[in-house]
């Protein structure tokens, strides 16, 4: 674990994962919070790097924890470590988008993907790909990029030396979606009150 940990802050360095990006300020914000129970610098690097990703919508990603977690338009990421074989098979995760607030993460399928090294590439991409869809509000995919629904061995090479773009139309869904995401979070949650 602790080779997996100075490779992390190696690439982290490498990549300039540290430096504190330039985002526009009037990008709008979604907070999102994460358990986990990974190594902590793997999952730090990773969440840098979605962050990262999602300048280029622009959005800013606030990584919270605690009382900030208890907001209503907090997106939540649960990891699990030993995913049943018949949930979601082949899945690497799974989002509610017209819920709007969860995502479930399988990391042990994400492990099992690409050696230990790129583990926190893997991990930045399954993350943003989630968190694009609780954006967007739908469950769609691409047929290119950080939204394709099935990365192939070419895909994988490719994120390992710069993340996968989004596709126009992705960033289009995100923006239309964050406009729309206070009111579809108020529906679902008048959906899910007991009547």
């Amino acid at each position: 674990m602790k080779s997996i940990a100075a490779m992390t802050v190696m690439a982290a360095i490498g990549t300039g994962a540290w430096a504190k990006p330039v985002v526009e300020d009037s990008a709008p914000v979604v907070t999102v919070c994460m358990d986990s129970f990974a190594d902590a610098a793997l999952v730090y690097w990773a969440k840098a790097e979605a962050s990262k990703m999602f300048m280029e919508v622009p959005v800013r990603i606030a990584w919270k924890s605690g009382k900030a977690c208890q907001a209503s338009d907090a997106i939540h990421i649960h990891m699990r470590d030993q995913t049943p074989a018949t949930l979601k098979p082949g899945a690497l995760a799974y989002a509610l988008p017209i819920q709007g607030t969860y995502i479930e993460l399988f990391f042990d399928r994400i492990q099992d993907v690409v050696p230990n090294p790129l583990l926190p590439c893997l991990l930045a991409h399954v993350l943003v790909h989630e968190i694009t869809h609780i954006l967007q509000g739908v469950s769609r995919h691409s047929d290119t990029g950080v939204m394709k629904a099935h990365w192939t061995p070419e895909d994988y090479r490719l994120m390992s030396l710069r993340p996968l773009p989004f596709a126009v139309e992705d960033i289009q869904l995100i923006q239309a979606g964050l406009s729309t995401r206070g009111e579809r979070l108020e529906a679902s949650a008048r959906a899910s009150r007991p009547r």
